[in-house]
């Protein structure tokens, strides 16, 4: 804990889902924490709803403006930066993809430019993405060493490019990095809902069955609670900062793969047992049967960083249920 004691630390992209638990991580730790993002947390937001928004210093920024990145690095001097800002929605990629590249590419050099010409340049942690790794065609678990195959959509090779280039700071100019990939990561406060945890918690809380769209629920993926990825980004910070250990990265993961089925179960069971409904435990299945097995090898990040996750799949989607349930008023459910 003492390791991060007073050190001044900059999220960018704190005030969304991934950043608020990062940001209520190193607050508990005693951090310094400025939050850069383009706008205000909204009153939904968990930086919000958690009571963290003023516990933070936040100052507006956009990592698409080149020189104001390098100016807000410079006059904050932070020891650490976690860039977490990006444009993660599939869809929206889809649709846009200049604008996707723009934030998740170029975005990324932005801020790599202003950590490597700052007076005392800072250690960088990148949110990588399981993304990294398109369309896998094995039931083994991915390690970090896998390569990048076809992608089905335009994120991925966006992420793919971020996360060459912050590695290769290190090497060029001897930046201290370290890159984390997830892939499906869930919790309280996530108001994403094209994501399936929060859009089927919408539908039980409109007494509707969660659904399973574009596939038959077989294909293999894992859920990893939020809390677990906030102390990933920790884990990989701590290596960077203390022993030299950069350019490297890391899968972070529940190492418990399961069926999407599986998952949609497990969530309805937990939502009977906190409100006492009884809602059929199984989903509504509209998609055909779809072979994918998608997760992650964890061993790198067990053995050279020390962590795993912590938060066993029902109780945290028990704990899930509940945030939605005590703030269904102020996310409008």
């Amino acid at each position: 804990m003492d390791a991060w004691k007073n050190r001044r630390v900059l999220v960018i992209g704190g005030a969304g889902f991934g950043g608020a638990h990062l940001c209520e991580q190193l607050l508990a730790r005693g951090a310094q924490v400025v939050v850069v993002d383009k706008a205000q947390p909204p009153p939904d937001s968990y930086l919000r709803l958690a009571g963290l928004a003023e516990r933070v210093a936040f100052t507006p920024g956009d990592i698409l403006d080149a020189t104001a990145t390098k100016l807000l690095v410079a006059r904050l001097e932070p020891e650490l930066v976690f860039l977490l800002a990006a444009q993660p929605i599939v869809t929206i990629s889809n649709a846009l993809p200049a604008e996707t590249a723009a934030v998740n590419v170029m975005g990324t050099y932005h801020v790599l430019e202003a950590c490597r010409l700052a007076r005392r340049p800072p250690g960088l942690v990148f949110a990588s993405s399981g993304a990294y790794y398109g369309a896998t065609n094995t039931e083994a678990a991915i390690p970090e060493d896998a390569p990048p195959l076809a992608a089905a959509n335009i994120y991925a090779p966006t992420k793919v490019a971020a996360d060459l280039a912050v590695r290769c700071y290190t090497r060029i100019y001897g930046l201290r990095t370290a890159v984390c990939r997830w892939m499906n990561t869930y919790g309280p406060g996530d108001t994403n809902f094209s994501r399936i945890v929060p859009v089927s918690i919408r539908r039980l809380l409109r007494g509707e069955r969660p659904v399973i769209d574009g596939t038959d629920g077989s294909n293999v993926l894992e859920l990893l609670h939020v809390r677990d990825m906030a102390e990933g980004y920790l884990a990989a910070a701590e290596r960077v900062a203390e022993t030299g250990v950069s350019g490297e990265a890391f899968n972070f993961g529940s190492g418990a793969p399961l069926s999407l089925r599986e998952a949609l179960v497990g969530l309805i069971r937990a939502w009977n047992e906190v409100t006492g409904e009884r809602v059929e435990e199984e989903p509504l299945i509209t998609g055909p049967k779809v072979n994918s097995v998608k997760y992650l090898d964890i061993a790198k990040a067990r053995e050279r960083l020390g962590w795993g996750p912590r938060t066993e799949l029902h109780a945290g989607l028990r704990e899930t249920v509940q945030w939605y349930l005590k703030h269904r008023a102020a996310l409008g459910l």
